[in-house]
């Protein structure tokens, strides 16, 4: 296919109007003529309306992060908050405009899904320019995040410079309010003693909150040696009456050692004269009499 570009520029810079071209020129697709019920030229105007708010809400994104360097650099109370004011009408406008772009180009790609002509090199253009538009979005949409969190934490840096000049020590929940707020950050000035008095007054709760556990720690104990004093009083009888067995018991051992000594001694008579009656029964007889006193002699 011969390149006419260059005989096309020719003529329009000799300044000769469209409609004098030749025929051999120009031609007639009637794929692109400009009617209502052509749905690719519908599908090209949409696509045109969605660059354009794209493109808008681009440039918002970019206002949006000059505001936020804007109000970083603030010194006083006036200017933070007139700039974070108008920082959050900001936000409020590209969040409703992406929530207005995004339906419709959702709304694109569920008609490209439900089309059963893929095909078609009319399928695969609408599936080309879906790409560029969804590609536009997601980046837009992450530049914005990306530069929001990064202004997040450069302003909660900021204020624990602050706070740590004026000897306070703020909590996450603290930081998080002072961000969202419109007003400036009140850790100094005339509102640093009141800061001071609430950080106390959270010492002093905590304190408060310790005595009560400790208090409900001692009645928990308290309760324990009730129990216990209960436990020993029902016990006690029991003690008692170990205490008198064992004090028998040491009566009868000795009573059982006495007994024992006496049986003893009476052995050791009885086999000394055992030896004797053998030798001398007569002996035997009398030395029985001497160590038994309740012996009676065998009357046969």
């Amino acid at each position: 296919m011969k390149d006419r570009l260059e005989e096309l520029k020719s003529l329009i810079n000799q300044g000769r109007d469209f409609a004098e071209l030749d025929d051999n020129l120009v031609f007639d697709n009637a794929a692109f003529k400009v009617s209502e019920t052509n749905s690719l030229q519908k599908f090209f105007q949409e696509v045109a309306e969605l660059s354009l708010e794209l493109t808008d809400l681009k440039g918002l994104s970019e206002l949006i992060d000059k505001k936020q360097q804007d109000v970083l650099c603030c010194t006083t109370e006036e200017s933070v908050f007139t700039e974070k004011n108008d920082l959050n009408i900001m936000k409020a406008s590209f969040a409703s405009q992406a929530q207005f772009i995004y339906p419709q180009i959702t709304a694109i790609q569920h008609e490209l899904t439900t089309d059963c002509k893929y095909w078609r090199v009319e399928h695969r253009i609408r599936q080309s320019q879906l790409s560029v538009l969804l590609s536009r979005y997601h980046a837009i949409m992450s530049h914005h995040f990306v530069c929001e969190a990064k202004y997040r934490v450069r302003l909660k840096e900021k204020m624990l410079r602050q706070a740590e000049l004026a000897g306070l020590k703020l909590q996450e929940e603290d930081l998080e309010n002072l961000v969202a707020s419109s007003l400036a950050p009140p850790i100094v000035g005339h509102d640093l003693d009141i800061l001071k008095a609430k950080q106390v007054l959270a010492v002093a709760q905590v304190r408060h909150q310790q005595l009560l556990d400790l208090e409900y720690e001692i009645s928990e104990l308290h309760t324990i040696f009730l129990q216990l004093e209960i436990l020993i009083s029902e016990q006690q009888e029991l003690v008692d009456n170990i205490e008198y067995n064992i004090l028998h018991t040491q009566d009868y051992i000795e009573q059982s050692n006495e007994t024992m000594k006496k049986a003893f001694k009476f052995a050791s008579v009885v086999l000394a004269l055992a030896k004797i009656g053998e030798t001398e029964p007569h002996c035997f007889t009398a030395g029985r009499m001497a160590a038994d006193e309740d012996w009676v002699p065998d009357v046969e």
